[in-house]
């Protein structure tokens, strides 16, 4: 039930979901990198998502950058079984 709740959450923001994939799929990876996919020079909405993503548990900062959780490997499997995630 959690997870399929988490892929709700995540589907109601395309940014955020974008997010959250590609710190599970290229995690971990710094905030550089996330903000160029992102394809914005401006960090604070980017920022907004990638707390969301940590306060829910999904990703996690770790010194070599964000990366997912156990609960966030769980939910992206999830997502592989119902979307595209290699086209992002």
């Amino acid at each position: 039930m959690k997870v399929r709740n988490e892929i709700r959450w995540l589907e109601e923001n395309k940014k955020r979901f974008n997010l959250f994939v590609w710190a599970v799929k290229y995690g971990p990876i710094r905030a550089r990198k996330l903000r160029e996919r992102y394809g914005t020079d401006d960090w604070w909405p980017m920022k907004v998502h990638i707390n969301d993503l940590v306060e829910r548990g999904l990703v996690e900062e770790a010194e070599e950058g964000y990366r997912s959780t156990a609960s966030g490997e769980k939910v992206f499997e999830s997502l592989k079984a119902v979307h595209d995630i290699e086209s992002v």
